[in-house]
Order: C-alpha cells, then structure tokens, then sequence
C-alpha cells in the first residue's frame, strides 16, 4: 500500500555522523570508535528515561552519556564539556548523498514528508536548515512535544495524529532497527535503511521493507 505520509528519522538516516564523530573523539583521545560507544550510551539511557517515567532533553542526556563513556576509559570530561561540543557538532551534519534528490522527488509527487526526530525542536530545526532539506517537509516534529522517546507507542500515534494519517497509510523511514520496531508495533509502514554499519534487530519486529539506499522510496511510489 502506498503510504499517504512518510515519516523521516534525522540522525544517520537523512544526517552524515562523521562530523560529529570527529568533533567528539577530540575529548575522547582521538578514538572514533567510542563515539559510537557514545551514542548507543545516548539512545540506552533515553529509554532509561522512558522507562523510569523522567525526560530529560537529548542533549543533556547526551552530555551526560559522553561523561560516562570517557570515565570508562580513564578519560576526564565533565558535562558542561560534553554538552558545548555536542552542541557544537550535532547541528552541522551535512546530509547523506541520496537524500535530496529523494525528498525532491517525493515531494514533487505530491508525498505529504514528516522529520521525526528525539532530538529538540531547536535542535532539530538547527539541524534540518544547516542540511539545507527543511523546505521539504510539512512537518517537524520533535519528541519533546510528548515528552517520551521514541520508540515508545505514543510518540509514533502523536505524530501521525499531527500529520492527519492513519497508521496504517503512513511509513516511517529509518537506520535504526529499534525505530523501525516500534514504528511497525503501531500499525506503520517501515523502511529500514541500510547505512553502513546498520542492520535491523534480529529479534524485531521486521520492516516492510530494506533498502541500500533512499531512491529506493521513489521507486516505491512510482510503482
């Protein structure tokens, strides 16, 4: 069924984390490979949030995972350090090569485009205009406005709520495997996206669809 709206995850599905990855590993003794440490550490303790009924902003939560993930290394960073350099590198990530000529396309083909992200909506704004991709969407819509994470239930009802579309007519698009999960729990379309690195959670909840690359939806709806 051809979805009505898509719904569009930010981080590493439409934005590049290199940069950030660069940024962070500077405070972390040039070791890149804790900044994905770093950022699972964000989305685990986002849950954590969820589950213990608090909410925190993505970046302090983020400051404060980068916190640990440096002590665990013998590495001092404090918090108001974290959370300046976070801040600083979240919200100039360029977008991936694909998505552009995607969400031109879809929008010419009249596809009603959502971002959906947990970061803040001022974050989240920042990031979608320093990526030059805001004109493209309807909506924006930041987690904050609920006040839980995704991939909780209620953010994804809320959002198409928002956008005025049935579960069941809109698809979210993401390269997370807990993201697509918890999309498809409430009755959406899901696309996983196979960014390098990236693979669905074995024991999810499978996705619609799987696709190498975003020009993949085009096809999707041209079909």
């Amino acid at each position: 069924m051809t979805p009505k709206v898509i719904f569009f995850d930010i981080n590493e599905t439409l934005l590049d984390m290199q940069a950030i990855k660069t940024g962070l590993a500077s405070v972390l003794n040039g070791d890149e490979t804790l900044v994905d440490l770093w950022f699972a550490n964000l989305l685990h303790h986002s849950l954590v949030d969820v589950a213990s009924g608090q909410f925190h902003d993505f970046i302090d939560i983020g400051a404060a995972a980068l916190t640990m993930v440096a002590r665990s290394k013998d590495i001092s960073v404090d918090e108001a350090t974290a959370k300046d350099i976070i801040k600083k590198h979240i919200t100039r990530l360029p977008a991936h090569d694909d998505v552009v000529p995607t969400l031109k396309a879809l929008q010419s083909a009249g596809v009603t485009l959502v971002a959906l992200s947990n970061s803040s909506k001022a974050g989240l704004d920042a990031q979608l205009e320093f990526a030059n991709i805001k004109p493209y969407f309807s909506h924006v819509l930041s987690v904050e406005s609920v006040r839980t994470y995704k991939p909780h239930a209620a953010v994804y009802h809320w959002a198409c709520q928002q956008a005025n579309v049935k579960n069941e007519d809109a698809m979210m698009v993401a390269a997370h495997g807990w993201d697509v999960s918890g999309a498809k729990a409430t009755g959406m379309q899901t696309a996983f996206v196979e960014r390098s690195g990236k693979m669905m959670y074995p024991l999810g909840l499978a996705p619609d669809h799987s696709i190498a690359s975003l020009t993949a939806l085009i096809e999707m709806i041209s079909s």
